[in-house]
């Protein structure tokens, strides 16, 4: 759209400015004249009758001086003739001397052509003349004398003089307005060049005037003008670039724009009518809007825009409906209409703008109206919890809810519009989740949590929160849309079954047997840790995730040769036999396996290990337990029996018989022996200390009684008993027989294993609050091999069988300590000897310094 051309307005006719400037000054100097006249004439005036005055005056007192003699000579005539020399003076009209009564002595009157008149009688006093008194002689006593004199002829000379002055006064203002008129037309010569230059910026806004002569006003007002038509040029400039703008702002403009007059005629149209409605601009100028609009005439736009808003910033009338528009060839599509109203300006007629009127297609806007109603229907129909929130503003508040998030929440919906999501989780605001919630929410990333929420009525209710970003054009989330999913029950089964999985874990963990769990696919994926200790395996091993073979593989190496580890996969026909491992590392051990194939129909595998090395070597003890006690048993029963036999089948001498029968006897007393150990242990196991009776043990005398039963054990033994208790007067806190079985049993083996000549001693320590009752002796020892064996039941240091014994005592010795809440200590060198300390819990130290400093003394064999 083009600016309008401006209209060049009629001047009206007007007198120059020489010419106004030049009867100015006619009428200032005529103005002057006359002022002059009358001021002067009236000052004039003045002036004549002061003057009078004083000449008046001035004679009046020279006639009393000199009539002052005359009179008091009484001379009337002298007086009357020296009065009417007096009278021919100029301006004197009367004078008039009197007594000292008022009588009149001598009247003179002076006519108009200068002839004296004496008067017998008083004159009254004429207007415009003042009579002028003197006395004559002191206070007037003698008389006085008046003199009138008029200001008519000092009049005529002011008169004249005046003239002279208005005269001059004329030829002057004359000069002046001949030299005005000279100096304005020299004067206004550049302002007529001004406003010529003036009149050429309409058609030129970028010329430049260069007038230097004149006034220095002409030279600001050339200067003003320069800026004016520069500021012209600019605005002309601005116009023009406001006008491309504008062009290509309509161009951009997605709506049609249209220009309309009173009547319903296009006067302009925006190029997007062509994309609008298929035709083109220029084609529809001066075309009726009803064309593209129907039924929106003239009447119907003026209805309308009156019925309409009325914006008050811009005193327009706007009017915004919806109707059908046509395209080119008469297709209908929806449309949106804003119609203004322009007040008209002044001078404008019924072919002016009137009307704009914006069109905008709505076909696309339906269609998304369309597709987003059926959007919000489906989150509306959506089974989950669905939320919005805005990241523009504070606090993340929600601008959506769904009604299946009421459903889950309790809360109405408008409850939650305007909060936050986060006022579900209550005063639980510290979940680890939580957190991972809002860093991801932070960082603009999705993510999918579990929460515990809380209802409206407070409920707690397990939700599956998911939360996934809305990234504008420069991809910066500005909303996050929330789906929340009730999983309470789902959770309630997951933590079930890992409540269920822990503890079966935990029985796993805690149960001395090793399970090992491979997938369906024949990886490992479970072992517990009574595995590990079996195999020596660490738990890298498990998490490399071994196949079968490589489990059979790694289990081989660590079997015996002659005992191969039976492959897993050849056990899927037996899955509910077991077979015996022998393994050799990490140390010798016995397993048994049991493979269990499609664990649960899932086509699992599990292997459960059971370490069996106690019971085989228990097993084994008891068969060398009954063999060996078999033995034990045998030998003497065999001597007893053949002694019997020998007694009863033939006779024998008394001498002889004696000692059969003390044979008889020794044997009889071994078996006795044998079979009360073997009876102690078992009921020391089965009551498990429930038969000890346990009170205060003097250990002193303890250790001295329990020596002093040892002596018939003594005999045929070159040793001796060494009693050197340092704690002699400590109680201990135990059951005396039992304790001194114990002390018997190590004392009797010190005393088997003991080599000729040497010392069994018998000491004590203390540590930790209890008493170590130490018997060393210098025997022939153990190796650690046979150290480790000691408590074995039927173990026998020496296997020869030449040192008596029944493989019992330790046994016996260990479970008596070990049910005092005590221990055994055992030291031992192959070669050198044992030493072997029972720990027993003290009640307190003696106080008797004596008593742990007493001799040891060794009791003598027999």
């Amino acid at each position: 759209m083009s600016r309008p051309a401006l209209t060049r307005l009629p001047t009206p006719t007007r007198w120059r400015l020489r010419h106004q400037v030049l009867w100015l000054l006619v009428g200032v100097t005529t103005l002057a004249m006359l002022l002059q006249s009358q001021i002067s004439s009236l000052h004039l005036s003045r002036v004549a009758s002061d003057s009078a005055q004083r000449w008046a005056e001035a004679l009046v007192h020279t006639v009393a001086a000199g009539a002052a003699a005359r009179l008091a000579a009484h001379d009337d005539a002298g007086l009357e003739s020296g009065l009417r020399e007096l009278a021919t003076l100029p301006g004197v009209v009367r004078i008039e001397a009197r007594d000292g009564q008022g009588g009149l002595l001598v009247g003179l009157s002076v006519t108009p052509d200068r002839r004296v008149l004496s008067t017998a009688q008083p004159q009254p006093e004429q207007a415009g003349l003042d009579m002028s008194w003197a006395p004559i002689g002191p206070g007037g006593r003698e008389g006085s004398v008046g003199v009138a004199v008029t200001p008519q002829q000092e009049l005529f000379n002011l008169d004249a003089l005046r003239f002279d002055t208005v005269l001059a006064i004329g030829l002057s203002g004359l000069l002046n307005i001949m030299g005005a008129s000279l100096l304005l037309g020299w004067t206004l010569a550049p302002l007529q060049r001004v406003a010529a230059f003036s009149r050429r910026l309409v058609r030129e806004p970028g010329a430049r005037l260069s007038e230097r002569a004149g006034s220095r006003e002409v030279s600001d007002l050339s200067h003003a003008l320069n800026e004016a038509a520069r500021t012209l040029e600019e605005q002309h400039a601005a116009l023009d670039s406001g006008d491309r703008h504008t062009q290509g702002i309509l161009g951009a403009v997605p709506d049609a724009l249209l220009g309309v007059d009173a009547r319903g005629r296009i006067l302009s149209a925006s190029p997007a009518v062509a994309s609008i409605f298929g035709r083109e601009p220029h084609d529809l100028i001066g075309r009726p809007l009803t064309e593209l609009l129907p039924g929106l005439d003239g009447e119907e736009m003026a209805r309308s825009t009156r019925e309409g808003l009325y914006i008050r910033a811009s005193a327009t009338h706007l009017a915004r409906f919806s109707c059908d528009a046509l395209r080119h060839g008469g297709t209908p599509f929806p449309a949106e209409v804003s119609l203004a109203l322009l007040d008209p300006l002044p001078g404008d007629t019924a072919e002016g703008l009137r009307y704009v009127c914006a069109a905008r297609d709505l076909t696309d806007q339906r269609m998304l109206d369309a597709m987003l109603n059926l959007y919000v229907r489906a989150l509306e129909c959506s089974a989950n919890g669905v939320v919005i929130s805005d990241l523009g503003l504070p606090g993340r508040p929600v601008i959506y809810a769904n009604a299946a998030f009421s459903r889950i929440t309790g809360y109405d919906r408008h409850r939650i519009i305007g909060r936050s999501c986060d006022m579900l989780e209550g005063d639980d605001g510290g979940q680890a989740e939580s957190q991972a919630l809002r860093e991801a929410i932070a960082a603009g990333h999705s993510i999918t949590v579990v929460l515990r929420h809380y209802r409206a009525d407070g409920s707690l209710f397990f939700d599956e929160v998911s939360v996934a970003p809305v990234f504008d054009d420069q991809g910066v989330p500005h909303h996050y849309v929330w789906i929340l999913n009730d999983v309470t029950e789902r959770e309630r089964t997951r933590l079930a079954v890992a409540e269920r999985n822990a503890r079966l874990n935990a029985v796993f963990d805690l149960s001395p047997d090793g399970f090992v769990v491979f997938d369906r696919e024949g990886q490992l994926v479970y072992g517990n840790q009574a595995f590990l200790a079996m195999t020596g395996w660490s738990g890298q091993a498990l998490a490399e995730g071994l196949s079968l073979a490589e489990f059979d593989q790694r289990m081989a190496a660590l079997c015996a040769a002659d005992s191969p580890y039976p492959p897993t996969l050849l056990a899927a026909d037996a899955s509910e036999s077991v077979q015996l491992l022998q393994l050799l590392r990490p140390r010798p051990r016995a397993l048994t396996r049991l493979t269990r194939h499609n664990a649960g129909g899932q086509s699992e595998s599990i292997l459960y290990f059971r370490d069996v090395t106690y019971e085989t070597e228990v097993d084994r003890m008891k068969s060398e337990f009954l063999t060996t006690a078999a033995h034990e048993l045998r030998t003497p029963m065999v001597s007893v029996f053949g002694f019997t036999e020998l007694l009863l089948q033939r006779p024998v001498p008394e001498g002889r018989r004696r000692d059969v029968l003390e044979t008889i006897h020794r044997q009889a007393s071994l078996l006795i022996t044998m079979i009360n150990d073997l009876l102690d242990l078992a009921r020391i196991e089965s009551r498990q200390g429930r038969d000890l009776h346990r009170e205060h043990v003097p250990l002193g005398e303890l250790v001295s009684d329990t020596a002093a039963r040892m002596t018939g054990a003594l005999s045929g033994h070159e040793l001796r008993i060494a009693l050197e208790p340092a704690h002699a007067a400590t109680a201990l806190w135990a059951d005396a027989a039992k304790t001194s079985q114990a002390l018997t049993n190590v004392l009797s083996n010190a005393i088997k294993y003991s080599r000729p000549g040497s010392v069994v001693r018998v000491s004590s320590r203390t540590r930790d609050g209890r008493i170590g009752i130490a018997v060393s002796d210098q025997g022939i020892g153990m190796t650690p091999a046979q150290l480790a064996r000691v408590f074995e039941r039927f173990y026998r240091a020496d296997p020869s069988g030449n040192i008596p014994g029944t493989g019992l005592g330790m046994s016996l010795v260990k479970e008596i300590v070990e049910q005092q809440d005590g221990e055994v200590e055992i030291r031992s060198e192959a070669g050198i000897g044992t030493v072997v300390t029972l720990w027993l819990p003290c009640v307190g130290d003696g106080a008797d310094a004596a008593a742990q400093n007493r001799q040891p003394s060794t009791p003598e064999p027999p």
